[in-house]
């Protein structure tokens, strides 16, 4: 199965993480930036720890939650195609009801990139 036959729901979820993936890595250029200059401090390095939580820790919890029905449809596409739509209807209704937080993250994450760089401009 390639990943272009997999529902919606799980390219969506999938995007957001590797979003948040490429984030975290944007979020600690600066942080290194501060570090070369003697700038870094413990805040920076709890903005740093928090943008790692939210890409290792809180963003993966939250998708976690849909791999049960991606197995279940998966197995379902195969054997009963027609289960597999509903199967699919039930990702498309857990992951609008995580979206949010999933937002929320990101969000914060922007903040802190923000955040950083905007130390780095005061390092200077």
């Amino acid at each position: 199965m390639s990943s272009d036959d997999r529902p919606g729901p799980l390219k969506i979820a999938d995007r957001h993480l590797a979003a948040a993936m490429i984030a975290h890595e944007y979020v600690s250029d600066p942080h290194r930036e501060l570090v070369e200059r003697d700038a870094a401090d413990e805040h920076s390095r709890g903005l740093l720890r928090e943008s790692a939580a939210l890409t290792l820790e809180r963003m993966p919890k939250l998708i976690r939650r849909l791999r049960p029905l991606e197995r279940k449809w998966a197995e379902q596409k195969l054997l009963d195609p027609p289960a597999a739509e509903h199967t699919v209807e039930r990702l498309e209704t857990d992951l609008t009801e995580i979206m949010p937080t999933i937002t929320e993250l990101r969000a914060r994450q922007d903040e802190i990139a923000t955040e950083l760089l905007d130390l780095v401009g005061r390092a200077s």
